[in-house]
Parts: C-alpha cells; structure tokens; sequence
C-alpha cells in the first residue's frame, strides 16, 4: 500500500511538474476549465433531470437504457484514441520504473489510480453524483448509489487503460498501426454521419433500433453497466442485486488492471514481439530528386513525413473532410449552383492544413538539423512546403465542386483562396511549432498516451483552436480580395483582386516567414530542449 500511495504521489507531482514547464499545457487548461466548468453543470443537470423523468414514465426501461448509454459511452471513452486522436485518460509509460522492485499489478493500480485527477474525470464527478441522487429514491440509499456509479466510473478507467497498452503493443507493427489508425477514422467518420441522417430525416430509424436495443435489454452482460444497474437497484432498496452487481463491477476492474499488468510485462519488457521480421536488403546508391538545400531539405521532409502512419491519415482526410463539407453545403444551397458555396469550401480546404506541428516529426533528428550550415527560413519553408504538397489532394473536391456547383470559371477564385489560406496558415504554424514544440512519438513508444492524452491533449486542442482562428483572421483581408467581385457584381474584377490577393499573401507569409526565423535564433536551445525530452 505505501508503494502504491507513493507512486500515485509521485505521478501527480510529475503532472503539477510537466503543466508548470510547458506553457502551452497551462495556457490550454485554463482555456479549458470554463468549458469543463459548463460541460459538468449541464451534464449533471440533464442527468439528474432525464433520470428522474424516466423513472416517473417509464421505469422498467431504466436499466436497459442504463447499461445502453454506459456502453455507448465507455466505448467511445475507450476508443478515443481512435476516433478523436486524443485519449480521454491517460496510460502512463512504466518502462521507467520497471528496475524497481514494484509488482506490476501495483503499477497498473498507481497509474488507474493517476487518471482520478484527469480533467475529464474531475468534471465526471457531479454528473456522477447527480445520477445517483436521481437514483436514490430515499436518502439512505445515495451512498450506495454513488459507490454504484463510481464503479461503473473506475472500469471505465480500467478499460481505458487496457486499451492504451493494448495500442500501444499493436503500434510496434507499422502495418498494423496503419490498419488501426484507418479503422478508427472510418468508424470516427461514419459516427460523423449521424447528424447528416438527421438532418435528411432518418431520424426515425436510428431511434427505431435504439428503441429495439433497449427493448430487448441487450447490454445487460456489459460490464460497463454493471456500476450503474447496481445503483439502480441500490435506490430502490434491492440490496441483493446492488451486492451482487457491485461484485461483478469490482471482479472487472480487477480483472481489467490484472490484464493491464500483464501488458506491462510483455509490451514494455518486450515480450510482446509484432513486428515481422526483415531481411537484410541490398544497399543501393540514393539519388536526390530535387537540387540545392532547399530541394535537399523538401526531399528529407517529404521521404520521412510518407513513412509516418499519421501522414497517411491526414491524405485520407484531406480528401473525405472537404468531401463531407461539400455535402452538407450542397444540403444547404438544395443542390443550386452557387460560387459562395465553392468559396465557403475553398477556405474550409485551406484551413484544413493549419496544425501540422512541423518539427514533430524530427524527434532526436532535430540536433542534427540544426547543425546543418543552412538558413534557418529554408528549414521552415521547406518544412511548409512538404506540408503543403501533402495538402494538394484535398484541391480535387474544389475542382468537382466547381464542375457540380458553381460555374468552372469561379474556379480560379477558390483555387486562390485555398492556396493563400494554406500559405498563411503554415506561416503562422511556424510560431506554434517555435513557441510550444511537441514531439511526435517515436516507432515503438505509445502513440495513444503521454502529452496526447488527458487534459495536456484537450487543452492542446483548445489553445490551437484560438490559434486557428488567428490563423484565419490573419488570411482575411486576402480572402475578401478574392470575394469583392463577387459581391460588387463585377466578375471581371477577378482579373485584378486574384493576383492583389496572392501576391500579398505571398509577401504576408515572408513577413511572417522572418519573423519564425528571427524567433527560432532566439528560441532554439529551448526548442531543441523541449522536442529532445518529448523525444
């Protein structure tokens, strides 16, 4: 027990640590809080609320519908990782404390244990507690209640963390973390879906089989309801099923950290071998495409970038993001032929390429980088360029959209929107990249946990989606170039405001371009240290 309590004192005071070394990671927490704040409110309102009236209409559908919605949202909980890009909890790396004598059930408790002060969970805690005073029909019954919740609430950390270890093991096989990551894009774009059938009146049928999946009561043996089907029972005072099922929940998370221990043992002590094995090939002389270290520094972003697994995620939603955008624009116009409709796209396509974290992927390369007796503004336009080029794809929805929407001669503007708001994007993407680097993580380690996970992740998100909107009001004066013959009527403007508009986007971004230069000089010991200990 003492080495226990020690290591989850130590885990936090790393995380108090880490929040106070990283700006980005406080600047994003207390961008955050509010919304946490009034996500926890309206969650324990509605839960108190929605509870309280299915229990007066309809009470024997209450523990079907429970163990429904608990296995609705602990999978997406579990499957974050591949369905948001971000983990809700955090699976903490162990390989570091393995020469300890600490039994490894012991490291897969301090680290469940951990996640209790993860941002997500604090913010469960109310929606928790309201449940169970909706639960609890008499007063004497709400502890009981609130021990049911909170274990459905702890095997869902539980399971959380397996699946962290689980990924992390099948992650050391880069085609297997290729097929992965493509299955959880296509099952997170098709849960996307869900409000496009609502809106074109399917609503009926995705309430039709929910209604069936709770009618027949088909997640009853999901131990994700098991917590709160024992705080069912436990409000109306059937003490003998809460027992019993407070059992079971318990059984399941014991058994989801035992499983987690032996993941530890073989994914971090390297048992757990996936990789297939390679032969040795023949060496063969490399020749460079491109010329002049410009070309040489495109080329080396280019090959390393197409070996990334993450890289082929963002082709594929490069080219399926503006796909759906365009859909719900063609829902909105009712299928007429609109050129705001393709502008609106151009700029979502543009935008798209904002966030591509341009020295991430260097990892312990960066030392070696910097050492190069280059400039350091043709290390970043080289690295915007890769980026860029690996945004083209996306052009192609322009291109059908202007056949299918617009008239093909409005092609030119949006060509020139999307073209001046992934420039200026990728230039103010350099600050980002200079001020709160972030290393990708490396073959082998854990991509699903570390700075990804947890708060640092959500509120990483949150503080690059300001930058993003800077990022476009930034872009804005040019795009209305673009737009100003389209509102004044005047499409022959077009022949003027197009080249006004690239070429001082063109000179925006080398404006901006010196700048990431000026403060990478100044900046780079401390760029070089934060990647190199991310690394």
């Amino acid at each position: 027990m003492d080495r226990l309590i020690g290591l989850v004192l130590l885990r936090w005071r790393l995380e108090v640590r880490g929040l106070l070394a990283a700006r980005e990671r406080a600047i994003g927490l207390a961008l955050l809080l509010p919304t946490l704040l009034v996500g926890s409110a309206l969650g324990s309102f509605l839960a108190f609320l929605g509870t309280r009236s299915l229990m007066r209409a309809n009470p024997d559908s209450l523990l079907p519908l429970l163990s429904a919605l608990a296995t609705a949202a602990g999978l997406l909980w579990v499957l974050s990782p591949l369905l948001a890009g971000i983990a809700f909890s955090e699976t903490h790396d162990v390989s570091r404390l393995l020469h300890f004598p600490v039994p490894l059930p012991t490291l897969a408790a301090s680290s469940l244990l951990a996640n209790l002060t993860q941002p997500l969970v604090v913010a469960a805690t109310p929606v928790a507690l309201a449940l169970a005073l909706a639960l609890a029909e008499q007063e004497i019954f709400l502890p009981l209640c609130f021990m049911g919740v909170l274990l459905g609430l702890g095997f869902l950390l539980a399971a959380s963390q397996l699946m962290g270890l689980l990924l992390h093991g099948l992650a050391r096989n880069r085609r297997l973390q290729d097929v992965i990551l493509f299955l959880g894009l296509g099952a997170g774009f098709m849960l996307s879906l869900l409000p496009v059938l609502v809106s074109l009146g399917k609503f009926r049928t995705v309430a039709a089989i929910l209604g069936r999946i709770v009618a027949t009561d088909v997640f009853a043996l999901s131990p994700f309801g098991w917590g709160l089907r024992a705080a069912a029972h436990a409000g109306r005072g059937e003490l003998l099923p809460f027992a019993a099922l407070a059992g079971l929940a318990t059984g399941a998370i014991v058994a989801a950290t035992g499983a987690s221990a032996l993941l530890i043992q073989r994914v971090h002590r390297g048992e757990l071998a996936l990789a297939p094995s390679r032969r040795l090939s023949r060496t063969t002389r490399t020749r460079m495409v491109f010329s002049g270290d410009l070309g040489a520094l495109v080329e080396k972003d280019l090959v390393g970038a197409w070996r990334d697994p993450a890289l082929k995620a963002s082709l594929f939603m490069g080219l399926i993001g503006p796909l759906l955008f365009l859909f719900l624009l063609s829902q909105a116009t009712s299928y007429g032929r609109s050129e705001s409709t393709l502008l609106i796209l151009a700029t979502f396509i543009g935008a798209s390429s904002f966030g591509s974290n341009a020295f991430g992927l260097e990892r312990r390369g960066i030392s070696l980088l910097m050492s190069f007796p280059v400039p350091r503004w043709r290390i970043l336009v080289a690295k915007n360029i890769s980026a860029l080029l690996f945004r083209l794809p996306g052009l192609v929805t322009l291109v059908l959209a202007s056949v299918f929407l617009s008239p093909v001669s409005s092609l030119p503007a949006g060509l020139t929107i999307a073209l001046v708001t992934m420039l200026l994007s990728s230039g103010a993407d350099n600050y980002i990249s200079i001020l709160f680097p972030s290393a990708a993580p490396e073959a082998g380690k854990n991509p699903y946990g570390g700075v990804q996970a947890g708060g640092r992740g959500l509120g990483g998100a949150a503080l690059g989606g300001l930058l993003f909107m800077g990022a476009l009001i930034l872009a804005a004066p040019f795009i209305f170039l673009c737009w100003l013959p389209l509102l004044m009527g005047q499409r022959s403007l077009w022949w003027i405001s197009l080249p006004l508009a690239a070429a001082g986007a063109g000179a925006a971004y080398a404006m901006l371009t010196a700048g990431a230069e000026s403060l990478l000089k100044r900046r780079e010991p401390e760029m070089l240290e934060r990647i190199l200990g991310g690394a």
